[in-house]
């Protein structure tokens, strides 16, 4: 039987509620949940209050050290869905989207709500110190920024050399690679936030909670580099054990990664070393990441690349099927 020809292969015509709720990702959840909490909070007043002299709405769920001080520990948690303003909201929707896509392909929905919740807490954790050393401790923070920011630098470990386009002030396109926008982006919240921190001379007005990203980002980094991608994995082990104690202890999340099949040689050069059966191997090597793939996103979303090695393996299964008289 030829790839496509196979049940998982063919496009399905009608799909029952569950299958439909089976295929939402916690992606999607997170941003539908951003949404709603604003929609909810601006537009039906419910989770917010009026500003008795301006009378301007103000969100609830934010987090601060007086917040936390009067038990309501769950605003770690609820301030990460809260926003101050449609743009706050829209500029965090648009970097969670870009950041995410790429976190909940290669890490799963597992990763990408850890990343997410525990970068939030990082930020809002480092946040909080700062405004505490200046005197405040009641002013709450609010956005899913550190949650972003932890996921974009946890992406740009795992591909950095992967070539984007950012646009300076959404207008001016510029290529550069996603480790380098990462870092970029760090470097300039770390010079507004000590510019804030040590001289206070950013305007008046500028509520940016800049130590909350690079609470967030340093969060990210950290996560990644605990499964083992951009060098030693950040464990114990890695870290204080001799060298010699550390054989192959690299995830294997990352060392999946880490050399491709040639699909163009023969079936018994792809399975040099293994006892598996080399049909067995292609599919485990090739074939089964890239059906994940498609099961999660469509096959739309497989580079050119991937759809030419997807060709060649179906073809490499053909032959095969033809050769034992399947």
């Amino acid at each position: 039987m030829a790839l496509y020809d196979r049940d998982y292969m063919r496009e399905a015509p009608n799909r029952s509620f569950s299958q439909i709720l089976r295929g939402i990702t916690a992606l999607q959840c997170f941003i539908a949940l951003n949404i709603a909490v604003f929609v909810m909070q601006f537009v039906f007043e419910i989770g917010s209050i009026r500003h008795p002299l301006t009378g301007d709405l103000l969100p609830l769920g934010g987090v601060s050290v007086h917040e936390l001080s009067q038990g309501k520990i769950w605003t770690l948690i609820t301030y990460m869905f809260v926003h101050g303003s449609l743009g706050h909201l829209l500029l965090n929707v648009l970097m969670l989207y870009f950041a995410g896509s790429g976190v909940q392909q290669r890490f799963g929905s597992y990763h990408f709500v850890l990343i997410y919740l525990l970068s939030g807490i990082a930020g809002a954790s480092a946040e909080m110190v700062v405004n505490g050393y200046h005197g405040d401790t009641i002013t709450p923070l609010v956005g899913a920024s550190a949650s972003a920011f932890g996921l974009l630098t946890a992406l740009a470990v795992v591909l950095p050399e992967e070539e984007i386009t950012a646009f300076i002030y959404f207008i001016i396109p510029v290529r550069m690679r996603l480790w380098t926008l990462a870092k970029g982006l760090f470097l300039i919240q770390l010079a507004f936030g000590l510019a804030g921190f040590l001289f206070n001379i950013l305007p008046e007005g500028m509520q940016i909670a800049y130590f909350a990203h690079l609470g967030g980002a340093a969060l990210g980094w950290f996560y990644a580099r605990s499964l083992g991608y951009g060098g030693r994995p950040m464990t114990y082990a890695s870290q204080w054990q001799p060298k010699t104690a550390q054989t192959n202890r690299q995830p294997a999340m990352a060392r999946a990664r880490q050399r491709p099949v040639d699909l163009e040689q023969e079936p018994a050069k792809v399975a040099v070393g293994r006892t598996m059966d080399p049909v067995e191997s292609l599919i485990e090597a090739e074939i089964d990441p890239l059906l994940d793939k498609i099961s999660l996103h469509g096959i739309n979303s497989l580079t050119e690349e991937e759809k030419r090695r997807l060709e060649r393996a179906s073809r490499e299964l053909e032959r095969h099927r033809q050769a034992n008289g399947g």
